[in-house]
């Protein structure tokens, strides 16, 4: 593939000056690594363990209300049961005997199901507390780490915010020189071959994908002549033995 050079300036001449630009760009991004992805992450992590840290505390605080309540109860039972059994040996007949009884069993019931109910309630206590304790935990040691990882990420971001926005304006003046029918094709094999989509020649072969590049061709690409692209990755071929440097 190749194409015929412009008038005012190569079109390959400015092809290699994006491409510097973009690897330095690209320089910037590889130097962050993974901080951002992981930041971003580690933020979401945090705010999924906050929610159900606050979740699982709000549930506790209603649990401690619910167990006093029946523990009030389960204390008013047996303060009547006690009462009811004291008026046993008062009544008179057995009418007024079974009656209290019949109080007395039906007090009984209620207190065991409190009891049931205040066990469950303590069972459950003590599950949530675990988890709490845990999440607390847990959540301490990712706070340390994010906090960490934000500390390096901003440094990192600052170091090189400068030079980043510089080259940023540079590539879009670059950009804005350059047929758009050809940045889309440079843009679109940049994004395919990892970053590099213009490529000096190396001997007589791609120097991007090693590809061997026909003698007539190479001729072609050193002096000047017209402007190729490897047949096999796509890209864009240049020599630094021209006038492009």
């Amino acid at each position: 593939m190749h194409f015929f050079y412009d008038e005012e300036m190569t079109l390959i001449h400015k092809l290699v000056e994006l491409q510097t630009i973009d690897t330095k760009l690209k320089d910037i991004n590889d130097l962050l690594g993974d901080l951002p992805s992981r930041v971003k992450e580690l933020d979401q992590q945090e705010d999924t363990i906050k929610a159900n840290l606050e979740k699982d505390q709000t549930r506790l605080k209603e649990l401690e209300v619910k167990l006093h309540r029946a523990e009030v109860r389960i204390a008013e039972i047996n303060d009547k049961i006690n009462k009811y059994k004291d008026q046993l040996f008062l009544v008179t007949n057995n009418k007024q005997y079974d009656a209290l009884m019949h109080e007395i069993d039906h007090l009984k019931e209620e207190r065991v199901s409190n009891e049931s109910e205040s066990l469950s309630f303590m069972e459950e206590k003590e599950t949530l507390i675990n988890s709490i304790n845990e999440m607390a935990a847990e959540l301490e040691i990712l706070t340390q780490d994010l906090s960490s990882r934000r500390e390096k990420l901003e440094s990192a971001i600052s170091e090189s915010a400068d030079e980043k926005s510089n080259l940023e304006q540079n590539r879009a003046e670059k950009v804005n020189q350059i047929d758009a029918k050809f940045i889309s094709e440079y843009d679109r094999v940049l994004a395919a071959r990892d970053g590099l989509a213009v490529v000096n020649l190396s001997g007589g072969a791609c120097g991007g994908c090693g590809a061997y590049i026909p003698a007539q061709i190479v001729t072609e690409i050193r002096g000047n002549i017209v402007m190729h692209r490897c047949d096999v990755c796509g890209r864009f071929l240049y020599s630094e033995n021209n006038s492009v440097n």
